[in-house]
């Protein structure tokens, strides 16, 4: 499982985009708005306070202290700290379980066995993610020649997961039907960097070797930039899968 220090958690907080407004209505018609529900590995709360506009009462959990003290509070959403294969929930406690871009973290055959425990018969589990950024043909190309081979070989395994959608993780499900959604946003070239800085194998890379290969990476990304002073549209391959609890 990543975890994270005070450091990391507040660039984590500060890069990582929100996730699309239509994903948490199509949630909140899967089950009543009266449901309890569990934004497992939960971070920094980014999750956690959307579910919050939907559902009464949001349960969310993290291993990291630092990203569970960098939360963003909130009145219906109560945070806590263990890690997801062993909580101190109630059995058959949720109606729904959303794990958001984490879910390649876990020790799976014990979480499985977790979720059984604490989700109720008819409960419904979610996990989405997004697996990479494009930006536009000349940005891309220096991402992929300039920074991705210092990072090669930092990549932990469980990234490979995340790289395929979940596609080598069998849901112990019965699937459901999930619309397609899309995620994008508009960064400078600067939020750019620091949403590259925020990767797993950026960070491992920097603990290493320090982080010069982004400074070194700035001049040709910004001639690259459309428009070097302007925020542009960057889109997130971005994917989500569901299955109820029989």
């Amino acid at each position: 499982m990543r975890t994270f220090d005070g450091h990391s958690s507040t660039i984590y907080s500060r890069t990582r985009p929100m996730y699309p407004a239509e994903l948490y209505y199509w949630l909140s018609q899967q089950v009543s708005p009266s449901s309890t529900v569990w934004d497992c590995a939960c971070g920094t709360g980014q999750a956690s306070v959307d579910l919050a506009t939907y559902f009464n009462h949001v349960e969310a959990s993290d291993i990291s202290v630092s990203q569970v003290t960098a939360a963003t509070p909130h009145r219906k959403v109560h945070y806590q700290v263990f890690p997801a294969e062993k909580t101190h929930y109630p059995d058959n406690h949720f109606d729904m379980i959303c794990v958001a871009h984490a879910l390649h973290w876990f020790d799976l055959d014990t979480f499985w066995k977790e979720v059984r425990r604490v989700l109720k018969p008819g409960g419904i589990f979610v996990c989405w993610g997004y697996n990479w950024l494009e930006i536009g043909e000349a940005e891309d190309k220096v991402i992929s020649e300039i920074i991705l081979p210092e990072l090669d070989a930092y990549w932990p395994i469980q990234s490979q997961l995340l790289r395929n959608q979940y596609r080598d993780i069998e849901l112990p499900f019965e699937l459901m039907k999930v619309p397609e959604f899309e995620l994008s946003c508009f960064w400078s070239v600067t939020q750019a960097l620091d949403f590259i800085r925020s990767w797993s194998a950026s960070q491992l890379r920097i603990q290493d070797k320090g982080d010069e290969f982004l400074t070194k990476a700035l001049p040709a990304l910004l001639a690259a930039w459309s428009e070097p002073k302007k925020k542009q549209e960057i889109r997130l391959p971005f994917f989500v899968k569901a299955g109820r609890m029989s």
